[in-house]
């Protein structure tokens, strides 16, 4: 018994080009139901800067249940976006800084929940840029003013009601 080739990889170029199509067909793209306004923009237009430091800019955005926060540079640089809604806390990939892990602590406890590491000119300072009833925002940052780290504070579990 002898395999012809050309079939085979016909057939297997065939079915790879359907599959190909099917794949991109799937994807959807963002339409204006689900685009958060401002959100991931130097300057959010509509937004208040709502920081508590003078050193950073914060923004905050809500949609479907879930609160945003993004934290930019005095120069308009988007540093970084997280969701900070209990339960769903978590650092989105947009920014510059956002491969910068932030740290989450827990503040019943004093216990981090990530154990991470920064490195920057120092001294360094740090400033709370953003507090509301679950959660507070700290940005550490050098000498020279240049971002080094976000760490996240939530000041109740989950669980508490």
């Amino acid at each position: 018994m002898s395999i012809q080739p050309r079939p085979l990889l016909s057939i297997t170029l065939f079915a790879m080009i359907g599959a190909s199509g099917y794949v991109s067909g799937a994807e959807q793209k963002p339409t204006s139901a689900n685009v958060i306004r401002g959100l991931g923009e130097s300057v959010p237009a509509g937004a208040k800067n709502i920081s508590l430091s003078r050193l950073f800019k914060v923004y905050s955005f809500e949609k479907d249940g879930l609160k945003y926060v993004q934290i930019n540079s005095l120069r308009d640089e988007v540093l970084t976006v997280m969701i900070v809604t209990p339960g769903a806390q978590q650092q989105l990939p947009v920014g510059s800084a956002a491969q910068v892990p932030m740290a989450i602590v827990n503040d019943e406890n004093a216990k981090p929940l990530g154990m991470v590491t920064a490195a920057a000119t120092c001294p360094c300072s740090s400033q709370v840029v953003y507090d509301d009833p679950y959660v507070r925002i700290v940005v550490i940052y050098g000498a020279n003013g240049e971002y080094i780290q976000i760490v996240t504070i939530n000041k109740q579990t989950t669980h508490e009601k």
